[in-house]
């Protein structure tokens, strides 16, 4: 038992009173059971000291991630908030993101139970790497989305071209971004290996959001570790894939665009829901640190 004069009594209140204090309910709870006397006027008044019935909590501010990129952006999908960029609407190489367009076109214009020759212009700057492919094979226009996506055969996409008709897909390449929004993109071939192939990061935001929304067959390869079909078997390359919240995207590289890629990750900012966030990065030397460090930020966030 402390005795406190009525004045010390008064102090300690007021100052809880101006820092701002709201009394919690059971700190309101534990003031009803303070004991207090009062005897008889001007007497002194007794209770017992508890502590002040408040907190301070101080915000430390997280800071924004140091990025390689050259261009970014991180958005949510749904309702468009952009929560970190650079030169969003500058134009960069996109190297093989190119071939998430690639199979959109191809999914949209040709039947996919048709099949498909691998000409032989199609093996010109393929990568030694990538197994498969070979000048004059037969193929379904369905089964080349996968050396298409998992191993970003440059083949597979020129063979989707051909098949239809190579300006003629083309054209409907740079015809769909004017339909999705997409102005400041534009597709010399469909492969990626052009310099040419050029775009933004909101303007590839606007691309992963549309692919999310309506054509998310193309997403789900993209997080298959691997496709066997009879003797052929492609594995993802893709370091992404292998991450549980990943929902599906693209990497690419070539000199002129550097590192490259336009992906869509879910995180939850609380127990009960998630957000689909989107990120591009554009002409990094490092792609693989800025998104991880992307992530880190928003989940810090």
């Amino acid at each position: 038992m402390k005795k406190h004069s009525f004045l010390s009594y008064l102090f300690w209140t007021a100052t809880a009173v101006l820092i701002g204090t709201t009394a919690s309910s059971a700190t309101a709870a534990a003031a009803k059971t303070a004991r207090r006397y009062i005897a008889s006027a001007g007497t002194t008044f007794i209770y017992e000291a508890a502590p002040l019935p408040y907190s301070v909590v101080e915000k430390t501010a997280i800071k924004k991630p140091s990025l390689a990129a050259e261009g970014y952006l991180a958005a949510d999908i749904q309702t468009g908030e952009i929560i970190l960029e650079k030169n969003k609407s500058k134009q960069f190489p996109m190297a093989s993101i190119t071939k998430l367009m690639t199979a959109l076109i191809s999914l949209e214009t040709i039947d996919q139970s048709q099949v498909a020759i691998v000409p032989p212009e199609a093996l010109v700057g393929e990568n030694p790497s990538i197994r498969g492919l070979s000048e004059g094979e037969v193929i379904s226009t369905s089964s080349l989305l996968y050396p298409l996506l998992l191993e970003s055969s440059n083949a597979a996409a020129k063979t989707l071209a051909d098949h239809l008709g190579t300006k003629k897909f083309i054209n409907h390449m740079n015809g769909r971004t004017e339909s999705i929004g997409m102005p400041k993109t534009f597709f010399a071939d469909s492969s990626g290996l052009s310099s040419k192939n050029i775009s933004t990061p909101e303007d590839l935001f606007g691309l992963v959001s549309y692919i999310f929304k309506n054509k998310k067959q193309i997403l789900d390869i993209t997080r298959k570790k691997e496709f066997e079909e009879g003797m052929k078997k492609w594995a993802n390359g893709d370091k992404f894939s292998g991450l549980e919240n990943f929902l599906g995207g693209k990497t690419g590289y070539t000199d002129s665009a550097g590192k490259t890629f336009a992906g869509i990750f879910s995180l939850p900012p609380t127990e009960t829901e998630s957000r689909e966030i989107a990120i591009i990065i554009l002409k990094s030397k490092d792609r693989d640190d800025d998104v991880i460090k992307i992530l880190d930020y928003l989940k810090n966030r």
